[in-house]
């Protein structure tokens, strides 16, 4: 469970996001997000009052095939199918006694009327320009690169022990069998990470030469696309010359939330051209790194 920091009060705030994003975070300390969070368990609710009773007939019908098979064979899916659903369950519940526990502890008083600017921001306001800027894999791209990795493992696993076998490798007919998925992963990969890097060009110049300023997330929600979802912050941020700057964008990282203060670098010419740092793959980083 990684932790992100409460832009009320400063405390640390767990980021409870196991088996499922559309949980929101909350601070114990102040109750920063406390109502936010209660309403987006609640309407989860009916989902965990159905979700038993398929849980019940899917083990009948699976424990009743596995009687007339005579096998246990049959079960282990159940059995995993069944820890699934009980982390599931656990995240559901534990969220709720927390935001309970909270209801009764928090104090809004402990709230800072201007909390202290995150020292990550405060060394990009140091930073001269044009500043240095990295790819960097995170989020999607980040599950997406293990994926290569753990292909090359089960390959050389299988290389080896096919020399302990004293096999010959061009002569094992499921030689091609077994490298061409991976190879067709790695096709995959080296897409998956071109594109992106070659879309965040346009986003470039803006991280090394524009104009910087701290903006205000005043909405988070997740948004369904097809069968995936994506985090969606809406913020607003004021320019040098106090133009007020309003825009939407998707979050890579899934760690930002409302009221909290986050970099937008933006053309001093034409303010609506603007990116934050969680929207891109790209990082400004120390001349130090």
């Amino acid at each position: 469970m990684s932790n992100i920091i409460c832009p009320r009060c400063g405390s640390q705030v767990p980021l409870r996001r196991f088996f499922n994003t559309a949980n929101k975070p909350f601070c114990s300390h102040c109750g920063w997000n406390l109502a936010r969070a209660g309403d987006a368990l609640a309407a989860k609710r009916n989902i965990f009052r159905i979700l038993p009773l398929g849980i019940a007939i899917i083990g009948m019908l699976v424990a009743f095939g596995a009687s007339r098979s005579h096998s246990v064979v049959p079960l282990l899916p159940l059995g995993l199918f069944a820890l699934i659903i009980l982390a599931l369950f656990w995240n559901f519940y534990s969220a709720r006694r927390a935001i309970e526990a909270a209801k009764l502890t928090a104090n809004p008083d402990l709230a800072i009327a201007q909390p202290p600017v995150p020292q990550a921001l405060q060394m990009l306001q140091s930073l001269p320009r044009p500043r240095r800027v990295r790819f960097k894999i995170q989020g999607n791209l980040a599950a997406i690169a293990i994926l290569p990795i753990a292909g090359l493992a089960f390959v050389g696993f299988f290389l080896a022990g096919a020399q302990a076998h004293r096999q010959n490798f061009h002569q094992t007919k499921d030689s091609f069998t077994i490298l061409l998925p991976f190879l067709v992963m790695l096709i995959v990969f080296a897409i998956l990470i071109v594109v992106p890097l070659f879309r965040e060009k346009r986003s470039l110049p803006l991280l090394r030469d524009g104009e910087l300023a701290f903006a205000r997330v005043t909405a988070q929600q997740m948004v369904q696309q097809g069968k995936t979802s994506y985090s969606r912050i809406d913020y607003e941020f004021t320019t040098n010359t106090g133009q007020q700057v309003r825009n939407s964008s998707r979050d890579l990282t899934n760690s930002v939330f409302e009221d909290m203060t986050i970099p937008v670098f933006y053309d001093p010419l034409d303010p609506s051209k603007n990116i934050v740092s969680c929207a891109t793959y790209l990082k400004v980083v120390d001349s130090f790194e």
